[in-house]
């Protein structure tokens, strides 16, 4: 068993109902004593704490943060179950100049090979609609879509996860990618890039691909200790408030056993696919 941390995330970890339809909101609120109280009501907080308490709860909510697309919540591309190959030497990878940009030929679930334009800028991989129908990806009801920032504006794109992105012997698993219609290539960025080192030699229209052992999944030690943090601290605090909050409703307590035992087994599973990339136990604390 994890030792327990501290951290002031009640708020986070109280919506217990994370996805339900038709939850109640938890409502938190300091007394003037700095003691901390929760309540699913908001008219049992007292009425100078009330508009703190509800923009908190709103706050927590994220209405606005990520939208919920045909009755799926979306997730943002973390790129977490990203698994990227390990090889010994550099690899060198020819790319042909389309004006200033640098396109490569793409390999896709082993299937599927098409070009597309590099981009280590970018945070993530979009496909062509073109290529994606050769994937055999469709967009149904339950796709998840993510809210991309365009040059006219924020829209909503479908999202599919990969199962492997090749770039001239450099392999990534698992990689999320979104759809974006308006393209003819492909973009690849840097939820592919980031798990190497990697150089551009312009003069030989060459990339240079090499192992970054300081990267576990695409992501660094900061990245894989705050996907911890972001369940630990929750879990330490939603379990400390269980022991010494007794004057919960047996309903109430019914639905914070409930929370905590799915941010456990949020880390239960966050910890397999650690050991899946080699993550060193120094990053998971």
């Amino acid at each position: 068993m994890r030792e327990a941390r501290r951290v002031p995330w009640i708020a986070l970890v109280l919506a217990v109902a994370v996805g339900a339809p038709g939850a109640a909101e938890i409502y938190q609120w300091t007394d003037s004593e700095g003691r901390i109280h929760f309540t699913e009501h908001l008219d049992r907080v007292p009425p100078a704490q009330r508009g703190s308490a509800l923009r908190d709860a709103r706050e927590e909510g994220r209405p606005d943060a990520l939208q919920t697309y045909g009755g799926s919540t979306p997730a943002a591309p973390s790129q977490t179950g990203a698994r990227s190959a390990r090889f010994a030497r550099e690899l060198r990878i020819p790319f042909e100049r389309d004006g200033t940009l640098m396109r490569v030929t793409v390999r896709i679930n082993d299937s599927v090979s098409a070009p597309f334009y590099v981009d280590t800028g970018a945070s993530g991989v979009a496909l062509p609609v073109h290529v994606a129908n050769q994937l055999g990806l469709r967009v149904g009801p339950k796709t998840r879509h993510v809210p991309v920032t365009t040059a006219n504006g924020r829209v909503l794109r479908p999202l599919f996860r990969l199962d492997a992105v090749e770039l001239g012997g450099a392999r990534v698993e698992g990689l999320e990618a979104t759809l974006n219609p308006a393209m003819d290539i492909g973009l690849l960025g840097g939820a592919f890039f980031n798990n190497f080192v990697y150089r551009v030699d312009a003069a030989e229209n060459v990339i240079t691909l090499a192992p970054n052992e300081g990267m576990r999944g695409g992501l660094d030690e900061q990245a894989w200790r705050e996907r911890f943090h972001a369940l630990l601290g929750p879990l330490d605090t939603l379990d400390e408030y269980l022991v010494t909050e007794t004057r919960l409703r047996k309903d109430e307590r019914e639905r914070l056993e409930q929370r905590k035992l799915q941010l456990q087994a949020e880390l239960d599973a966050l910890d397999l696919e650690a050991n899946r990339q080699g993550v060193p136990q120094t990053w998971r604390e």
